[in-house]
C-alpha cells in the first residue's frame, strides 16, 4: 500500500519558528518581528511566502499586523505565568525598523551577541517616551540582565534608565551619549567627524558653510556643531556660517519640507560654491534636491558631506560624500562590553569612540577611485585654493 505523503508549505518553517519564540518566552508580548523583507531573506523565501505564514500566526491569534507599523506580538494570558529567560538581551530601538541601516545594524547585533552565547529581544519604543520607560521597567522586573538602546529621549531625561540600573541591568546606548549615566556607550567621535566633514570642504574651495543639524539637544547633534564650530574657527574665522536646525519630523517628506523652507531662502545670498555639511545622509539628500530644483549643481555650485553612509547616498544621482559609521564594529565592541559587564559587574562602563571614516563621492568634487593608496589621496583630490 502507498503512503501518501504530506507536502509541506514553504512557509511552514517560518511559522513553526516564530511560534517556538512566542511559546517558549524568546518573543514577548509587544516585541516587533523583523520587516518582511529581512524574514524572507533569513528564511530564504519569498516575500509572498513570508505574507501568508505571517497571516497563519495572526490566525493563531499569535501577532498582529500593522499597516506602517509592522508586526507586533500579542500578549497571552499564560506569559505573566512564564519564566523569562536571562539569557536574552533586549534591544530597544526609538523608530521604525524600516531603513536597510538599521536593519543592518540590528542583524550586526544579533550576531555579536549570539557568538557570546545569548539571544536578542527587539522592542520599539515608536519613539514615545513613555512607552521606551514602561518597557525598561518592566524588563528591569522581569531581571533582564543587559540591555541594548536607542533612546527616544534627550540626554537629561534618564531616570527610569537609572533605575534599571540601580536594579542590576546593565546597558549600552547608541547613536547619543547619556554622559551621567553609569552606563557603556558605543559610536563615532562626532565632534571630530563633523571637524573632519567641514576642514575637507574649507580646504576644496566653500566660500561660505552650512551646518544642517537637528533642534534635538542630544549629545550627538552638540557634539557635531561643536565640532564644525571647531574647524570654521580653526580653519576659516573670516568664511561666514550659517546652522539650520531642522525640528523632529514623522517623515522623510515632511523632513524635505522643513529643509526646502529653511534652504530655500538662503540661496539667493550664499556665494558660491558653498559647503554643506548635513547631520544624516538623508537629509544631505533632502538638500541636494531642494538646490537642484533652485537651479544648483552639486559639486559646481555646493559640495555636500552626509553622515551614516547609507546605500541610497551612493546610489544617488549624484553619489554622496559621507563620514561612514562602522556599524558592525560599533555592533561587536558593545556586545562585547556589555556582556563582559555582566558577567564581572564590578568593572566600570566603558565609553568608545571611533574614528569615523570619510567616503569620498561626487557630491564634494572629489572622488578616491577603489584601492587608492592614501598617500596618493592629495594628488587625486586636487584641492582648490580659497
Amino acid at each position: 500500500m502507498a503512503v501518501k505523503i504530506k507536502k509541506q508549505r514553504i512557509y511552514e518553517s517560518l511559522v513553526e519558528d516564530i511560534r517556538l519564540q512566542i511559546n517558549t518566552g524568546v518573543l514577548r508580548a509587544d516585541n516587533y518581528l523583523l520587516p518582511e523583507y529581512e524574514l524572507a531573506k533569513k528564511y530564504q523565501m519569498s516575500s509572498h511566502a513570508v505574507r501568508l505564514g505571517l497571516s497563519r500566526l495572526e490566525d493563531e491569534g499569535l501577532i498582529r499586523r500593522y499597516q506602517g507599523r509592522g508586526t507586533v506580538v500579542l500578549s497571552r494570558q499564560d506569559e505573566e505565568e512564564s519564566t523569562p529567560t536571562n539569557q536574552n538581551i533586549a534591544v530597544i530601538f526609538q523608530g521604525r525598523v524600516r531603513d536597510p541601516s538599521t536593519a543592518e545594524e540590528l542583524d550586526n547585533l544579533q550576531q555579536a551577541f549570539q557568538s557570546q552565547g545569548y539571544g536578542t529581544t527587539l522592542y520599539v519604543a515608536d519613539r514615545d517616551k513613555q512607552k521606551e520607560a514602561k518597557i525598561v521597567q518592566r524588563l528591569a522586573a522581569e531581571g533582564v540582565p543587559g540591555l541594548v538602546l536607542y533612546s527616544a529621549h534627550p540626554s537629561n531625561s534618564y531616570a527610569h534608565l537609572q533605575a534599571a540600573i540601580d536594579s542590576g541591568m546593565k546597558i549600552v546606548v547608541f547613536d547619543h551619549d547619556f554622559p551621567d549615566l553609569a552606563c557603556n556607550f558605543v559610536g563615532i567621535d562626532d565632534q571630530l567627524a563633523s571637524y573632519e566633514a567641514t576642514e575637507h570642504l574649507i580646504r576644496h574651495g566653500c566660500r561660505e558653510m552650512i551646518l544642517v543639524n537637528s533642534q534635538r539637544n542630544w549629545t550627538t547633534h552638540v557634539l557635531r556643531e561643536r565640532g564644525f564650530e571647531q574647524a570654521m574657527e580653526k580653519l576659516a574665522s573670516g568664511l561666514a556660517r550659517r546652522v539650520i536646525r531642522l525640528p523632529d519630523c514623522q517623515t522623510f517628506e515632511e523632513l524635505g519640507e522643513c529643509l526646502r523652507q529653511e534652504l530655500t531662502p538662503m540661496l539667493a545670498e550664499l556665494q558660491k560654491p558653498v559647503g554643506i555639511v548635513a547631520w544624516w545622509d538623508e537629509v544631505a539628500l533632502h538638500a541636494m534636491k531642494v538646490m537642484a530644483d533652485a537651479g544648483w549643481s552639486v559639486p559646481r555650485d555646493a559640495k555636500v558631506v552626509g553622515f551614516s553612509n547609507d546605500l541610497s547616498g551612493a546610489l544617488a544621482d549624484v553619489p554622496l560624500t559621507t563620514m561612514e559609521i562602522p556599524r558592525e564594529q560599533i555592533a561587536r565592541l558593545a556586545a562585547a562590553s556589555l556582556v563582559h559587564q555582566m558577567r564581572d559587574p564590578t568593572l566600570r562602563p566603558q565609553r568608545i569612540r571611533l574614528k569615523a571614516r570619510m567616503i569620498l563621492r561626487q557630491s564634494c568634487g572629489t572622488y578616491r577611485p577603489a584601492g587608492v593608496d592614501e598617500a596618493v589621496e592629495e594628488s587625486i583630490l586636487s584641492p582648490v585654493s580659497t
